[in-house]
């Protein structure tokens, strides 16, 4: 018999049964059109753009294609990482380390239960040696009666030697275990591509900076870069070479910015810069820094040394003021983008508003 069931797949694509061939016929098609690569993320991806069923993944390719015509390797790397991969298979690994957490601390608990019936018996056997102990009697009967006492005392000692080893591996293994979990709590606020930290770990480090800045009284500034030159670099390399542009975007904003402040990538091209304790003025030579670092830095083609360009951004900053959330922070500035409009070499402008008002 033929089995129809919706088995899931690597990456998180459904296989095609009768009633999703439709939507899989039309995801093949989207890799055609867009001459993504065929592979499991990208099938994945135009699966669940084509399925419909998730309004944001489907703006978000929307808003890519409208910005360049295309999207690159690592643009639907970051697709699939923050609408298909999801929160399932994190689950399912936390769930893992969890119930193994679940069955050693049970481990652990049994083997105090034997500490406590292994003291139990020692008890018992004690009480029972002192009725050897004659009332009156020689002293090798004395003797004997002692020397089964101290081996009953030899044996609890032993077993309790045991129990006590068993305890210590139970408890190397749990704090191994929770090691795990921390880990990968921390392994899912990167970016697999950067390592920076990722949007949401950003947005939490921007509420604990921000509330700090405004209770002691000292500025913060945001900025957020835009990568604009991606597909022609990739077309002029004659191939994706998307993730090594990203790379070097982001050594060097971290080389930039360093012990000054906190850098993360956002999705697709963008990324974000928090400076606490600076201002615009220190803001601004922080970005034309970064823009001098990459108008220096030669992007060329392998094994040829030819030269095919420079990465290009915009960025845009916003500084904090009174009543603004971490995420009105962040669109402030990436708003400054937007207005600014295209433009053939990078450049930086800032939100000035609350500044002429003053």
């Amino acid at each position: 018999m033929t089995d129809n069931s919706e088995a899931t797949r690597e990456g998180g694509a459904k296989s095609p049964t009768p009633s999703t061939w439709p939507t899989a016929q039309a995801a093949f098609k989207l890799i055609t059109k867009h001459r993504t690569a065929a592979d499991p993320t990208a099938y994945a991806v135009w699966y669940g753009y084509a399925s419909k069923e998730n309004a944001e993944l489907n703006a978000a390719i929307d808003e890519l294609l409208a910005q360049t015509g295309g999207i690159s390797a690592v643009e639907m790397q970051q697709l699939h990482a923050d609408y298909i991969q999801g929160d399932d298979q994190t689950e399912k690994v936390l769930e893992d380390i969890s119930r193994a957490i679940h069955d050693k601390v049970a481990g652990a608990r049994s083997l105090v239960t034997d500490i406590i019936s292994s003291t139990d018996e020692y008890v018992s056997s004690i009480d029972k040696a002192k009725g050897l102990l004659p009332a009156t009697g020689s002293p090798d009967e004395v003797k004997s009666a002692i020397d089964g006492i101290i081996e009953q005392s030899e044996s609890s000692k032993a077993s309790a030697q045991n129990i006590q080893l068993a305890l210590q591996s139970k408890e190397d293994e749990i704090t191994q275990l929770s090691s795990r979990v921390t880990q990968l709590r921390e392994n899912l606020m990167r970016d697999t591509v950067t390592e920076l930290i990722n949007r949401q770990k950003f947005e939490a480090l921007l509420a604990e900076r921000s509330s700090e800045a405004m209770t002691n009284g000292y500025s913060l500034t945001v900025l957020v870069a835009k990568v604009t030159n991606i597909h022609e670099l990739n077309e002029s390399a004659g191939t994706d070479i998307s993730e090594f542009i990203m790379k070097a975007f982001s050594g060097v904003a971290k080389k930039v910015v360093g012990s000054k402040g906190v850098c993360a990538k956002f999705s697709g091209p963008e990324f974000a810069i928090m400076l606490p304790r600076s201002a615009y003025a220190d803001a601004s030579k922080v970005a034309n820094a970064i823009i001098g670092e990459l108008d220096a830095f030669k992007v060329v083609k392998k094994p040829s040394e030819q030269v095919i360009g420079h990465i290009q951004c915009s960025m845009g900053g916003s500084s904090l003021r009174a009543g603004l959330s971490p995420e009105e922070l962040i669109a402030l500035a990436a708003a400054q983008i937007r207005q600014a409009g295209p433009a053939r070499k990078s450049s930086v402008k800032f939100d000035l508003t609350h500044q002429s008002a003053a």
